[in-house]
């Protein structure tokens, strides 16, 4: 095993430790018995505890002075409904009525029990046998009908039901998953369910859920702790991880004294054509705020004075010299943004790609690659979005396929591949992929992946590896936009990255916002 090898496995053993890992929603209930078994617990206790973490979320909302509908089952989802019902009124609610289906043919225990809590309190309870004892409209709806369990398809009082609720609400709040969602399956062609404005998940987040396909099934979700045991979860073989704030933060390497510019690397940028040099610039920059000690453009001459008056910390290099640079003094190379799809970016594309360097490959300079290009360099990053992704890879039907392809090239061929999405997907060599859960859609501007580029290119010239660079760049190019969403509808490239090294500094040490 190479030092190289060994240094990157440790690396993602420590990250199956330290993150959260998405398992199914039969890992889950398997999780719940182990729970209730090594604790010693009654299952109708931990559907308390998961209602209590559900209605604590809820509140924060600020729906007291609305009209609170819960639609229930008669399975454990429509247990906890009932037991977030019970929960609202000991808040304060004033405005609580349950409605329950009876298109069921028994009741789980844990229901039963909950319901009999239920009937001692001054809360209506309506019993629905027809879509006529549902009232025409409803102000908030929390949808406890049918649990993660459910993977069939609906019978028509169901699609009927969930049709009515979804034309005729304010605000819809799942329990743990919409009802009628396939969350293993990822099959939501004919999803004629519930569409959630949030959906608030117990213990992990659904990987479904971070796959733009799920914007059919719910606009949002938060992910509550039930008291599930963590070690028990930890221990659930998984290939996808959520990446958290604590584990990029232990990622980030310290500035120490006595250091000096060469001790955080030197970065090279090669992008931006005539027309495209701001691209250039946005990479350079965050080359520099995220903390490279050196960034180097290499573009033509002409441009030199303009990069300087730009950013005057930026040193150039000429392309028109390109055969006299001395590549061994760069500690990282980032190509590719605004570089142009002629001839002669391929042949410097493939030129750059014989080196030994640690590269990032984004943009053009995957436009004018094929994905056999791409295999047996020893530290490759590539970073597309999906247009370029399925440029390289074929068409795909859904973004599961998609993610799959990427997860496979990426083990086979030992790079790493971020695929660029709301929540980004890092696919790393050893098979595992990391999703981002960091950014909005205030990002949506163009330049914002040229950014994020020169993050990573900087990462890796302080010294991660590309697994590691690629998930820190990733977690503090979204952090930064979160913080700057606060206070703007649009946050631009150039406002991004103007404002990384504070979020660095807020990242370590608090509190998070940027004035």
């Amino acid at each position: 095993m190479t030092k190289g090898f060994l240094v990157s496995y440790i690396f993602i053993k420590l990250a199956i430790k330290n993150m959260l890992n998405l398992i199914t929603n039969q890992q889950m209930r398997q999780a719940d018995t182990y729970t209730c078994q090594h604790l010693n617990i009654e299952s109708v206790e931990l559907m308390e505890q998961a209602a209590k973490a559900f209605v604590e979320l809820f509140i924060k909302y600020s729906l007291s002075d609305k009209e609170i509908s819960i639609v229930a089952g008669k399975g454990n989802n429509g247990g906890d409904g009932l037991a977030i019902a019970r929960l609202l009124h000991e808040k304060g609610y004033k405005h609580i009525k349950v409605y329950i289906l009876e298109k069921f043919n028994s009741a789980s225990k844990d229901f039963s029990i909950n319901l009999e809590k239920l009937q001692t309190l001054n809360i209506p309870i309506v019993y629905c046998y027809s879509l006529h004892d549902l009232p025409s409209t409803f102000d908030v709806v929390v949808d406890a009908v049918l649990g993660s369990g459910f993977n069939r398809a609906l019978d028509s009082f169901f699609a009927a039901v969930f049709r009515h609720i979804n034309e005729s609400s304010n605000f819809i709040v799942s329990v743990d998953v919409p009802s009628g969602c396939p969350a293993d399956t990822f099959d939501i062609e004919s999803y004629d369910g519930i569409h959630a404005h949030l959906t608030i998940c117990f213990q992990r987040p659904k990987l479904f859920f971070t796959l733009p396909e799920s914007h059919k099934v719910t606009d949002d979700f938060k992910t509550v702790s039930i008291g599930l045991c963590e070690d028990y979860l930890q221990s659930i073989p998984s290939d996808y991880f959520w990446i958290d704030k604590g584990y990029v933060t232990a990622l980030l390497p310290c500035r120490k004294k006595f250091s000096h510019k060469g001790s955080y690397g030197h970065v090279l940028v090669y992008s931006g054509t005539k027309t495209m040099r701001g691209a250039s610039l946005l990479a350079s920059k965050a080359a520099v705020k995220m903390g490279a000690g050196r960034t180097t453009l290499l573009t033509d001459a002409e441009f030199f004075p303009f990069a300087n008056v730009f950013l005057p910390e930026l040193m150039t290099a000429d392309i028109g010299r390109l055969n006299d640079l001395n590549f061994d003094k760069f500690s990282a190379i980032a190509i590719g943004p605004g570089l142009g799809i002629s001839e002669t970016s391929r042949e410097h594309v493939l030129r750059l790609l014989k080196l030994k360097n640690p590269l990032v490959l984004d943009a053009d300079a995957l436009n004018v690659l094929s994905k056999e290009d791409l295999s047996g360099h020893p530290h490759l990053v590539i970073t597309p979005h999906m247009n370029e992704f399925d440029r390289l890879f074929g068409k795909h039907k859904t973004w599961y396929e998609r993610l799959q392809s990427a997860k496979s090239f990426a083990q086979e061929n030992g790079i790493v591949i971020v695929l660029k999405n709301q929540y980004t997907f890092i696919c790393t060599p050893q098979g595992k992929v990391f999703i981002n859960s960091t950014g909005n859609p205030a990002m949506a501007q163009g330049g914002m992946g040229d950014v994020l580029t020169g993050c990573i290119t900087a990462l890796l010239a302080r010294g991660l590896k590309p697994e590691e660079a690629a998930v820190a760049g990733c977690y503090i190019h979204g952090f930064t936009a979160d913080l700057l969403a606060e206070q703007h509808e649009v946050v631009s490239p150039s406002l991004l990255t103007d404002n990384l090294s504070k979020a660095i500094s807020l990242l370590k040490s608090g509190p998070h916002n940027i004035n």
